[in-house]
C-alpha cells in the first residue's frame, strides 16, 4: 500500500517539480553564455583593441543582471519547491481532502512516510540540479578566462582542458584544506556527500512535523504549524551550534593536557547526527499526534 500512496503523491508533484527544473535550465543555459563574455572583453583589452563605453557597459550589465537573475532563480526554486510541498502536505493531510485521506485503509504513518519520500526525492532532485547548474557557470566563467593572456598558458598545459585543470585546482585545494585543519579528505567527502543525499529528506520530516505539530492549536493552525517550524529550524541551528562549541573546546583542553588530538572531522560528524537525531524525534512527534491527538474537525 506504501508504493500505491508513493504513485499517487508522485503523480501530483511531478508537474510543478519539473517545471521548477526547466526553468532552472534555461536561467543555466543563459548563464553559461553570458558568463563568458567578460573572458572576451578582458582578451580584447589585452590584446590592446580598442573597447568602446556600450560594448563594456553592454557586457558588464548582463554579468551583474545575469548573476542577480540567477541568485532569484536559486532562491525562488528553493524556497519555492519547500513552499508548494508544505502547501501539497497540509491540503492533503489537514484539510477537506486530509479527511478522505484519513479515512483510507493506510495506517498514518504510512501516509506521513509516502509523503516525506516523494517530496524528499523532488527535493533531492532540485538540489542535485542547482549543484549541476554552479557547476556549469563556474566551468563556463573560467573557460572564458582562462582563455586570456598569461592565464592561456594555464590552459596550455592541460591542452586546453578545463576539466582536468578544475581536478588538479580543487585536488590542491583539498590537500592545503588537509594539511591546514588536519581534515580526512576521503571522510569529509563521505559525510558531505551523506548530507547532501539525506538532508532534503531531514528537511521534509522537519517541515511536515512542524506542520504536525500546528494541528494542536485551536485555531490558526497552518500559520502556527508555519511558526513552529521556524521555531524548531531556529532551535536546531542553536543546538548544533552550541553543541559543535562545546566539543571544540572539549577537544582543545584535550589536547593542551594530554596531547590528544581530535580531528576536525569529528565536527562534522556531530552536525550529521544532531540533523538525524533532530529528524527522528519529528518523525516521533508526528507519528504521536497522528495517532493521538489529531482531530480534523
Amino acid at each position: 500500500m506504501l508504493g500505491k500512496l508513493m504513485k499517487y503523491e508522485w503523480k501530483n508533484i511531478w508537474r510543478a517539480g519539473t517545471l521548477m527544473l526547466l526553468g532552472m535550465f534555461v536561467v543555466t543555459v543563459i548563464g553559461c553564455v553570458v558568463l563568458r563574455m567578460p573572458g572576451g572583453l578582458v582578451a580584447e583589452i589585452a590584446d590592446g583593441n580598442d573597447i568602446n563605453a556600450a560594448q563594456s557597459w553592454f557586457v558588464v550589465s548582463s554579468f551583474v543582471a545575469t548573476l542577480i537573475l540567477y541568485v532569484i532563480m536559486l532562491l525562488a526554486s528553493t524556497w519555492g519547491m519547500l513552499i508548494f510541498l508544505g502547501i501539497r502536505f497540509y491540503r492533503s493531510m489537514y484539510t477537506d481532502e486530509g479527511y478522505l485521506s484519513h479515512t483510507l485503509p493506510v495506517t498514518a504513518n504510512q501516509l506521513f512516510l509516502s509523503k516525506v519520500l516523494v517530496s524528499g526525492a523532488w527535493y533531492l532532485f532540485l538540489t542535485i540540479g542547482i549543484g549541476i547548474s554552479v557547476m556549469a557557470l563556474v566551468v563556463s566563467l573560467m573557460t572564458g578566462l582562462l582563455n586570456v593572456g598569461e592565464l592561456s598558458s594555464v590552459m596550455t598545459q592541460y591542452n586546453g582542458n578545463i576539466w582536468e585543470f578544475l581536478t588538479d585546482a580543487f585536488y590542491e585545494i583539498g590537500r592545503a584544506y588537509e594539511d591546514e585543519m588536519g581534515i580526512n579528505l576521503l571522510h569529509y567527502g563521505i559525510t558531505l556527500l551523506l548530507t547532501y543525499v539525506v538532508g532534503p529528506f531531514i528537511t521534509m520530516v522537519t517541515l511536515f512535523g512542524a506542520l504536525t505539530i500546528g494541528q494542536l492549536s485551536s485555531k490558526h493552525k497552518g500559520f502556527m504549524g508555519i511558526l513552529a517550524y521556524a521555531g524548531v529550524t531556529i532551535l536546531s541551528s542553536i543546538i548544533g551550534s552550541t553543541v559543535q562549541s562545546a566539543f571544540m573546546f572539549g577537544t582543545n583542553v584535550m589536547s593542551s593536557q594530554s596531547g590528544i588530538s581530535v580531528s576536525a572531522n569529528s565536527v562534522y560528524d556531530i552536525n550529521v547526527i544532531t540533523s538525524l537525531l533532530l529528524a527522528a524525534i519529528m518523525y516521533g512527534v508526528s507519528y504521536y499526534i497522528m495517532n493521538k491527538k489529531l482531530n480534523l474537525d
